[in-house]
């Protein structure tokens, strides 16, 4: 008696939808992020400065930005899922949540490099800026964005637990 086994079906990520919400969170955490070394630098009454990394107002912000990317990325994670949690199984889902997390990261590194590098505008940087004058905080937030469906998922099991 021979036994045939079901093949596992593979993770299949909704380019449109992950790119929708990527999209999206981009905007809003870009949106985000400049609200808050605004206020930063409001409530600190902090000088101006003609490039960013010399901002005090954004250089403190920049502390927060790996934590506020985390939040933003994951409820855009929920946005992603939202319709799926209830038909995947959870080794799907996990599956599914670390493709997400790669398209993410790698979308958000190009993405990051034409708009903050490649094309001029007041808030552009250097490359050595950067990569090298952003570390570890830029590192950091690309880690954030990759975990961020990851962590979406585990935030799921919990609540069907308890």
């Amino acid at each position: 008696m021979t036994t045939r086994t079901q093949p596992v079906a593979q993770p299949r990520l909704h380019y449109r939808r992950a790119l929708t919400t990527f999209i999206l969170a981009y905007i809003s955490v870009t949106i985000l992020g400049i609200a808050l070394s605004i206020f930063i630098g409001i409530i600190g009454h902090y000088p101006s400065a003609a490039e960013a990394l010399q901002n005090q107002a954004y250089l403190v912000s920049e502390r927060f930005y790996p934590f506020m990317n985390l939040v933003v990325w994951s409820l855009f994670a929920w946005a992603y899922f939202r319709k799926r949690a209830k038909q995947a199984g959870k080794i799907s889902l996990t599956r599914e949540a670390r493709t997400l997390g790669a398209f993410w990261v790698v979308a958000a590194i190009i993405v990051d490099y034409v708009g903050f590098v490649v094309i001029k505008n007041p808030i552009s940087l250097s490359p050595h800026d950067f990569y090298i004058g952003q570390f570890p905080w830029i590192y950091l937030i690309y880690v954030a964005i990759a975990l961020s469906p990851l962590c979406y998922i585990a935030l799921l099991r919990r609540a069907e637990i308890q």
